[in-house]
């Protein structure tokens, strides 16, 4: 949402949804890994309809900071 932008008068509306695509290129894996991740309930997701998924952003940010080193590399990056 940009400044501009009303704040949605819904709150789920707010959440940053992301295709199991979108989740595989991010992260540099095959789609059939982030859905391992999802049936192991490593990467918090929920279905729309029967075979649809999205993945909050949220969760993914928690898949890595469930990740060692992750802090580490945030690290690098900010030097």
């Amino acid at each position: 949402m940009s400044a501009g932008e009303p704040t949605p008068a819904i709150p789920w509306m707010q959440i940053k949804l992301l295709t199991v695509p979108q989740v595989a290129k991010w992260a540099q894996v095959s789609t059939k890994t982030v859905y391992r991740w999802i049936k192991d309930g490593e990467l918090e997701a929920f279905r729309l309809g029967s075979r649809t998924y999205r993945v909050p952003a949220k969760a993914v940010e928690s898949l890595l900071e469930k990740q060692r080193g992750y802090l580490r590399f945030l690290e690098m990056e900010n030097e």
